[in-house]
C-alpha cells in the first residue's frame, strides 16, 4: 500500500498493571484518499495496528486558520484539532514543527471555535465549542468522535488486507445553548427542549418551530426571532 505520513503524534505512554508501554500513533493517506491511523510500539501487539479515521476534525489533518487571545493577539497558523482529547496543535505553514496551543478562540475553513470557559493561571485544558450563532443566546456545538472497534469476523476471507482494520473513528456533536453570562446547556434539539428553554417565545415562534424541520438554519434562525423578541420586549418595559 502506497502511502504517505501526514502527522505523527507525540509518543504517549500508557500505565499497565505490571508494566509501562509507551506506543506512537501516525496518520498516513493510502492510495484511496482515506486517512488511516497507524499505532505502533506495542509490546502486547508488536505489529501495526490499523484504524480508519482520525481522531482529529475534518477530512484532513492540517487546516489553514487562526488562532485568537484574549489580548487581540490573532496567529495565523496551521491547526489540526483533535477532538477526541480536545487538543489543537499548531505550525507556521512555511515549517515542520509542531507546538500545543491553548487559544480562546479559533477559526478554519469558515468554522469559528470558543472556548467553553476562560482559563485561569495554571490550567492548561480548556473545551471547545464551535460557535454556530452568536448572538444574546448563543448555539453552539460540541464536536467529538469515538473509536470503536471492529470484530475481525466480520471481514470475509475475499476482503484485501488493506482494507481490513482494528477499528475505525466515528464523529458525532451535541448542541448546546449558551444565555448571556451562563456556562454552555446541553440540549437535544426539539419542539419540546426549545419551549422550555426559550420561555416566553410567543405563538408565532413556536409555531415556526413546530413547523420545521430543526436542522442548524432553522435553529439559528428561531434564535434569532427569539433574540428580536426579548429585546423588543425589555425596550417596552
Amino acid at each position: 500500500m502506497k502511502a504517505f505520513v501526514l502527522l505523527v503524534s507525540f509518543t504517549l505512554c500508557k500505565q499497565l498493571t505490571t508494566y509501562s508501554q509507551p506506543f506512537q500513533r501516525s496518520i498516513i493517506q493510502d492510495e484511496k484518499g482515506r486517512l488511516i491511523t497507524v499505532e505502533t510500539g506495542r509490546i502486547i501487539a508488536p505489529n501495526p495496528t490499523r484504524y480508519l479515521g482520525t481522531a482529529y476534525l475534518g477530512n484532513t489533518v492540517w487546516h489553514q486558520g487562526s488562532l485568537l487571545y484574549r489580548n487581540q493577539r490573532e496567529l495565523p497558523a496551521q491547526i489540526a484539532y483533535n477532538i477526541m482529547l480536545d487538543e489543537i496543535y499548531w505550525r507556521l505553514a512555511d515549517s515542520t514543527e509542531t507546538s500545543m496551543a491553548l487559544p480562546d478562540e479559533f477559526m478554519f475553513e469558515g468554522k469559528h471555535f470558543i472556548s467553553g470557559q476562560r482559563k485561569p493561571l495554571g490550567i492548561n485544558r480548556v473545551s471547545y465549542f464551535e460557535l454556530l450563532y452568536d448572538g444574546r443566546t448563543k448555539l453552539l456545538c460540541k464536536w467529538t468522535k469515538q473509536l470503536r472497534l471492529i470484530d475481525p469476523k466480520l471481514y470475509s476471507f475475499r476482503t484485501p488486507p488493506e482494507d481490513q482494520f482494528r477499528g475505525k473513528y466515528v464523529m458525532f456533536r451535541e448542541f448546546y445553548l449558551q444565555k448571556e453570562g451562563k456556562r454552555p446547556k446541553f440540549i437535544v434539539p426539539s419542539e419540546y427542549t426549545l419551549s422550555r428553554e426559550l420561555p416566553n417565545m410567543g405563538i408565532e415562534l413556536a409555531n415556526f418551530i413546530a413547523s420545521h424541520e430543526l436542522t442548524d438554519e432553522i435553529l439559528i434562525e428561531a434564535l434569532i426571532q427569539y433574540d428580536r423578541r426579548q429585546a423588543t420586549f425589555k425596550q417596552s418595559q
